[in-house]
């Protein structure tokens, strides 16, 4: 049944002719190195690369101020603290933001240079913090993202998922710092309950002095009562008094306005009495100028008169002497003719008369001297005095200026000292009344103050309740430190964390794909091989070979080169892709079952519908692509997928590359025994296909359709 090594041998033998040939099978085991290795290479790590991905951030948000716990105003930009977190990071999983405009955003959004767009609205700030205030006005904001599916659809699921993140993040650091102040507002809930409590029990020890204070009052108030009895009596007596200073004050009003008139017309008539003064003051003095001049010359006069008759008496005796001698020698001698001696000795009897005139003269002179000197003297003191006087008169005028405005305001004064008095007469009279009714209130104010004391004594047993249930609502409210506000704070903002936990994970996004691509790869190889060889060796068909052996010498080559094709894309994949096996052993071999049962099913194809059968091919494969679940999960396809998810073998060689790949052993065994059973029903056709090849019929010599 095992065909001999000959048989395989002159299929591939053929192709020894020429260097074309020999370069066809090469390619041929090339094949899925491309596909696989391409694919693999291709999907490596999108989401690690992200980071080449041009997206753009719009930032309309204004910003705003809130107060905080300290009363201090304090800016909050969400918006800009969103596109700063998103431009900043420099993440392989992260886009690479650009900050800029709605107009260049747009533009790029429609070329394709920019895959995202992302708008923040100008009240984000203003919404993510109007839950500080009134909670009607709390709102949400409203983040815009927009994506092109035109350019492309997945990255609009990439920029979602992206944004969430962002989203989720800027929510947990919004709310933490939410929560951070509630935290806080605890500790001063705590600290005012215990100052409410502290202020409860003071208010209780108030009360106490209240109630003694209130007992104090009733007593102070029944001796206020008497007193304003009393009171009303000297109101009596104290309206009389004002009555009586009202007639008082009429009188001393109507002396005032006189006094005022009077002083009114003195200033009036004195208004010209300090020029007139000045000029008195200036004409003494040149009067006291000009009898000072008299007086010098009348004192030169005198002193004259008084120097030139200083030696006259002398003089005059001896004149006298002289003529009594020369009457003498008048008569001793004979007169001459014509002299009477006689006559001269009249001369010297009247010398006597000559020198009383002399001293009355220098009695005249000394006198005349003296009266010069007095009124000299006199003029100048009058002059003096005139001078004083102008100096002190305008002071004068002056203080009868201020006396007539002073009798002004004096006039004003007792006009509302009469009216004063007048009303205090009236408010006396009101007084007696006022007394009368203190009387009563204070009466009653007694009877209140007793009440007070019963109420203080209430106030006090309540206030000292309110002080115990404080300190027990104080003991109660938490007061958290900072360290534990800020770990309370970021626990309650993401109260549940991420713990994903990947069982056999896989390194990287193409490492997850790859058993999807290599099933694909190792198909199309497959197709390959048996667009190059033939299903059935035409010698072995016109020779007396069985038809299994006609079947497994048109397999076994294709299976050689399969095994080829597994090695190469297996060797690539690991030692330049770096896809590295959970298990190394399990995926060898489920790789070469791979190509076993592909191979066998691809010759089965060619051999049962010749040419047509690589159609076929090409159908059958794309029944198993979109059925085996190789990237979304078969759940999430169709029902028709679904029923043929467990029918076609991609399903078990995808199943059994994952479980190599990433780990786990589960269902192994099935996948070998499904491919097993695959590669043997595919064979078994094929063994069909070369019996009936080996009958010739009028449609084999005529086929209605050449391939």
């Amino acid at each position: 049944m095992i065909p001999s090594p000959t048989l395989p041998w002159f299929e591939l033998a053929r192709f020894r002719r020429s260097r074309l040939t020999r370069a066809a099978v090469v390619a041929v085991m090339l094949v899925p190195l491309f596909y696989g290795a391409m694919y693999v290479w291709a999907n490596l790590d999108p989401t690690g690369r992200l980071d080449h991905v041009r997206a753009a951030v719009v930032n309309h948000d204004q910003m705003v101020e809130v107060t905080g716990t300290d009363g201090a105003a304090q800016p909050v930009a969400v918006g800009r603290q969103l596109a700063g977190n998103l431009v900043s990071n420099d993440a392989d999983d992260n886009y690479d933001w650009v900050l800029t405009d709605a107009k260049d955003a747009q533009r790029g959004l429609a070329d394709g240079d920019y895959k995202a767009v992302l708008t923040i609205p100008e009240n984000l700030s203003a919404a993510a913090t109007s839950t500080s205030g009134d909670p009607t006005a709390a709102v949400q904001g409203q983040l815009d993202l927009q994506t092109n599916d035109a350019v492309n659809y997945i990255n609009g699921t990439i920029a979602k998922t992206i944004l969430q993140a962002a989203k989720g993040a800027l929510n947990a650091q919004v709310t933490e710092t939410y929560l951070d102040n509630v935290y806080l507002s605890f500790s001063d809930i705590k600290t005012s309950l215990s100052d409410a409590a502290d202020g409860a029990s003071d208010l209780a020890d108030g009360a106490d002095r209240l109630s003694s204070g209130a007992s104090d009052l009733a007593d102070g108030a029944t001796t206020l009562a008497d007193g304003a009895g009393a009171l009303a009596d000297g109101a009596g007596t104290l309206a009389d008094g004002n009555r009586q200073l009202a007639d008082g004050a009429t009188e001393l009003d109507s002396g005032a306005k006189k006094l005022s008139r009077g002083l009114s017309q003195l200033e009036s008539s004195t208004l010209t009495l300090p020029r007139d003064t000045r000029r008195l003051a200036d004409g003494s003095r040149q009067v006291a100028d000009g009898t000072a001049q008299v007086d010098r010359t009348v004192q030169a006069f005198t002193q004259g008169i008084l120097d030139a008759t200083g030696t006259a008496d002398a003089d005059i005796d001896r004149l006298a002497t002289t003529l009594r001698t020369l009457a003498d020698q008048c008569r001793a001698d004979g007169a001459p003719a014509g002299v009477d001696c006689g006559a001269i000795e009249d001369a010297a009897a009247r010398a006597g008369d000559l020198k009383t005139f002399v001293r009355d003269v220098r009695g005249q002179a000394t006198s005349a001297g003296q009266q010069t000197r007095q009124l000299a003297d006199g003029a100048a003191q009058v002059a003096d005095g005139n001078a004083k006087l102008a100096r002190n008169v305008p002071a004068l005028v002056g203080a009868i200026g201020q006396a007539s405005d002073g009798a002004d305001r004096l006039t004003d004064g007792t006009s509302q000292l009469r009216e004063g008095a007048v009303a205090a007469a009236a408010g006396a009279g009101r007084l007696v009344g006022g007394a009368d009714q203190l009387a009563d209130g204070s009466r009653k104010l007694a009877d209140g103050g007793d009440q007070l004391v019963d109420g203080a004594d209430q106030l006090s047993a309540g206030a000292l309740e309110l002080s115990n249930g404080l300190n027990d609502g104080s003991d109660k409210v938490p007061d958290y430190s900072t360290s534990e506000r800020d770990q309370l704070a970021k626990t309650a903002a993401t109260p549940i964390e991420d713990a994903a936990d990947r069982v056999n994970p896989v390194e990287n996004y193409g490492a997850a794909l790859a058993p999807y691509f290599v099933s694909l790869a190792l198909w199309v190889g497959a197709m390959a091989i048996y667009l190059l060889l033939r299903p059935l060796s035409a010698r072995a068909i016109a020779s007396t070979t069985g038809s299994v052996r006609v079947a497994l010498a048109g397999y076994a080559p294709g299976l050689a080169l399969s095994v080829v094709q597994v090695v190469l894309l297996l060797v690539v994949l690991q030692g330049v892709l770096g896809v590295q096996p959970a298990d190394e052993p399990l995926l060898v071999g489920i790789a070469l079952a791979t190509g076993a049962v592909f191979t066998a099913i691809n010759q089965m194809f060619v051999a049962l519908f010749g040419g047509a059968g690589r159609f076929a091919a090409l159908v059958f494969v794309s029944l198993q692509l979109t059925s085996a679940g190789g990237t979304y999960p078969i759940e999430t396809a169709p029902p028709f997928f679904n029923v043929l998810h467990d029918l076609l073998p991609m399903t078990y060689t995808v199943h059994g590359l994952r479980a190599a790949l990433a780990g786990g052993s589960d269902g192994v065994v099935r996948d070998f025994l499904v491919l097993g059973l695959f590669t043997a029903l595919a064979l078994g056709v094929t063994v069909i296909a070369a019996r009936r090849r080996q009958t010739v019929t009028v449609a084999r010599l005529h086929p209605t359709l050449q391939v």
